[in-house]
């Protein structure tokens, strides 16, 4: 396996980033903000088309990353277009198709009367016989534990959901699987970095190019996209990962250190401003918006340090030149100045850092686990619209 710190002092082709955040069906909205500025459409770029050669992502950002660097296209914008034409034809949920392209609900009545899947009828056959066994082992499982545990009543029922055990993920293991060469990814001319999470120490681990050999690869996109208790865990090399959304949702840290110093943040999540407050708010309004606000002051802090980077960059800059410093410039240069003695000698530069985020929620309360094709054309859509109206006052931009 690549060493990733090595991995790190080959200079990248370009110093420009895309740093694609989790989200689930949300991902769909990057496909469209990246279609407006590989195209030259949007006045983040000045309106020239994006020229973008590193690609960090996690959970579903790991997904768009992932095809991005496994694409044969000579252009970003070809690349992008045809991850619009796989969600659109292979990802999403559409009238005549039995199901969607990542997963599906075990044992779902609604499949009987779905002509989609009655067109294929020895595979819905084999899978309700495969979803008997799974379900009745789960139940015979859930039913000894629950029999020969000491815990209250109240724990026991509690410890008898596992929502997990009726989600069947195969078809996101096969779309994948058809969709990326290792050895392209290996081979390509775009840097790509994943990040999943250990699910026993909690720390995340990243997974770039080199490391796309002998399934790894896969298996770490896998895990990058495995939401705890939706989708199973993945092990990889002994250690068992889960979503890198767990740790770090929005991987910008790692694109500095790539190199990054133009980079273009696609969030999945809207602002929490955006979800009104409900004045008989349920458990799910309740659980969303604590997982919103979370997400939102992490990446805030992430976007202040990058500000607070460029200022004292600033400062040190005045200081040689003047030899004296204001109070807040002193502040600064020593903030960054601690932090270049750190990192043995390499330099930190200035960073420029445009943000996209969803204008309005853009579904239901589980609408990142909605793969339907009207959703995920309307996201699309949505994306577009953002980054052709992208406003770096209102998004606030690190210039």
């Amino acid at each position: 396996m690549g060493d990733f710190r090595d991995y790190l002092m080959t200079p990248p082709a370009s110093e420009t980033a895309m740093v694609l955040s989790g989200g689930g069906a949300y991902g769909a909205f990057a496909v469209g903000v990246m279609k407006t500025l590989f195209a030259g459409r949007s006045p983040a770029t000045n309106y020239e088309p994006l020229a973008a050669d590193i690609f960090t992502g996690t959970s579903v950002g790991a997904f768009n990353a992932a095809l991005m660097a496994a694409s044969s296209a000579q252009t970003s914008l070809d690349a992008v277009l045809d991850i619009e034409n796989t969600w659109l034809e292979r990802v999403a949920e559409r009238p005549g198709r039995c199901g969607n392209g990542i997963f599906r609900v075990r044992g779902n009545p609604t499949d009987l009367i779905d002509t989609g899947c009655l067109r294929q009828p020895a595979t819905l056959a084999a899978r309700f016989a495969n979803d008997g066994l799974v379900i009745s082992g789960y139940l015979l499982g859930r039913t000894a534990n629950f029999l020969a545990s000491s815990s209250s009543f109240e724990d026991r029922v509690m410890e008898s959901i596992n929502v997990g055990s009726f989600i069947d993920s195969s078809p996101y293991e096969e779309l994948l699987r058809s969709l990326i060469n290792e050895e392209t990814i290996r081979q390509s001319r775009r840097r790509l970095h994943v990040t999943a999470t250990n699910w026993i120490t909690g720390e995340p681990r990243y997974f770039c190019n080199p490391d796309f050999q002998n399934g790894i690869g896969i298996n770490a996109i896998m895990a990058s996209t495995a939401i705890p208790g939706v989708f199973p865990p993945v092990t990889i090399e002994r250690d068992i990962y889960v979503d890198g959304g767990v740790v770090q949702n929005t991987p910008l840290q790692p694109a500095i250190q790539f190199g990054g110093t133009n980079l273009h943040v696609i969030y999945l999540d809207p602002k929490p401003s955006v979800f009104r407050l409900r004045g008989e708010p349920n458990t799910v309004d309740t659980m969303l918006r604590m997982y919103f606000l979370m997400l939102a002051a992490k990446i805030g802090q992430d976007i202040e340090t990058a500000r607070w980077i460029n200022a004292g960059l600033d400062a040190v800059a005045q200081f040689a030149e003047t030899q004296a410093v204001s109070d807040t410039q002193l502040r600064d240069f020593i903030r960054v100045a601690g932090k270049l003695a750190k990192r043995s000698g390499s330099k930190y530069k200035r960073l420029i850092i445009h943000q996209y985020f969803p204008e309005n929620a853009l579904g239901g309360n589980l609408g990142m686990l909605d793969f339907g094709i009207d959703p995920i054309a309307q996201m699309i859509t949505e994306g577009e619209r953002v980054a052709l109206l992208h406003n770096c006052q209102a998004s606030g931009c690190v210039l």
